[in-house]
């Protein structure tokens, strides 16, 4: 993966008060010069933040989910953790249009949300913490910033309907109403936030003609409300990075089976700020290996765009063998060596990584991180 000498140097200014300004203006984006001197601010391409993302994990099963606390200080020991440990992005899924019984909605049934709702508040003030208070610190310290990934996951609503049906329509406009609400959460944050538009999408028929058409619908309505929001007549997310996937819930297969063709790209195949992402679940580590692979020939190369990896692991319910280690180190370097950025499925249950009680990894942290 390409890593500029532009971003190394902008990460290792040596006044902090410059780079304190920089970073909550203009993230981890690279710097330049005008022929009159004056810095300037370039957003990082996604093939640049995919090198910045690396190996992450993600904070599952809290905000989509209610297996884990969502109070801000039980979150925040965790994301403080996982820094610590050396994982260098973080994913935060986030239920926002409801669940069926067992999740409640924050997000009413046209799709807008009060920012003042208990987890979007704590979503923001976990999004701020990092991004404003951590990455200025590890830019002082002259190391790279941690990349947070913000998504609309688990939003069942969406997945009951195909283009053409009367309902697909009332989820658009419905998926569209959240976008715009996200984006004008995080309108302020620095590009080192990163948006993923949908989290495994696979509707009621999962694979076909109709699904997959509905797929890239959905992602384009979604795109282009990140990118249309407008705020005092700016447009804050329109070299943000944008994360998507295919049908088939975010399987490396659906991925490159959806987007055969780079108009139905979001952005129709000009966008240089977009990045790919599909999921590996396999028994077979033979199988999780082969998909690096595919997804790199099949979309990562065609297409000229990056990946991310954004979930992968095994259940393995506290059972942690030679086998397990040795399949989830090979996985992780597998993904680096192909140029993927990662985060490994962590829900503090039957993936877990880090127990959220005790503040203990188990020996699957450093075969993630290459420290073994």
């Amino acid at each position: 993966m390409r890593f500029p000498t532009s971003i190394k140097s902008a990460m290792i200014w040596p006044v902090c008060a410059i780079l304190l300004i920089a970073l909550l203006t203009g993230g981890a984006s690279a710097k330049a010069e005008t022929s009159s001197g004056a810095a300037v601010s370039t957003p990082l391409t996604a093939e640049e933040m995919a090198g910045l993302m690396g190996r992450g994990t993600n904070l599952g099963n809290t905000f989509e989910g209610n297996w884990n606390s969502q109070s801000y200080d039980d979150v925040k020991a965790a994301v403080d953790a996982f820094i610590a440990a050396g994982y260098t992005n973080i994913r935060i899924p986030v239920n926002w249009g409801g669940r069926g019984d067992k999740y409640a909605s924050t997000a009413d049934e046209a799709g807008h949300f009060s920012f003042s709702a208990p987890n979007v508040a704590t979503v923001k003030r976990l999004v701020d913490y990092v991004l404003k208070d951590v990455n200025v610190q590890r830019a002082c310290a002259g190391k790279p910033p941690v990349i947070l990934i913000v998504n609309a996951h688990h939003e069942e609503w969406a997945m009951n309907a195909v283009q053409g049906e009367p309902a697909f329509e009332t989820n658009m406009q419905r998926l569209e109403t959240i976008w715009t609400g996200i984006a004008e959460l995080f309108k302020d944050e620095p590009d080192t936030l990163v948006f993923e538009l949908f989290n495994e999408p696979h509707l009621s028929l999962n694979t076909g003609a109709a699904a997959k058409a509905s797929v890239i619908e959905l992602n384009k309505r979604a795109y282009a409300a990140i990118r249309g929001y407008t705020f005092g007549g700016m447009q804050p997310h329109t070299k943000r990075i944008v994360i998507f996937g295919g049908y088939n819930y975010n399987s490396g297969w659906g991925l490159y089976d959806t987007y055969r063709n780079p108009q139905d790209l979001p952005g129709g195949g000009t966008d240089r700020y977009i990045m790919g992402t599909y999921h590996s679940y396999f028994q077979n580590l033979a199988d999780h290996l082969k998909r690096v692979d595919d997804v790199k020939r099949e979309f990562a190369d065609v297409h000229d765009i990056p990946v991310y990896l954004g979930e992968f692991g095994y259940e393995h319910r506290g059972v942690i063998t030679d086998t397990l280690l040795d399949s989830y180190r090979q996985i992780a370097n597998k993904a680096i060596a192909g140029q993927f950025a990662f985060s490994v499925w962590d829900d503090n249950g039957w993936y877990q990584i880090y127990n959220r009680a005790t503040g203990q990894f188990n020996a699957l942290k450093d075969q993630v991180l290459d420290k073994h």
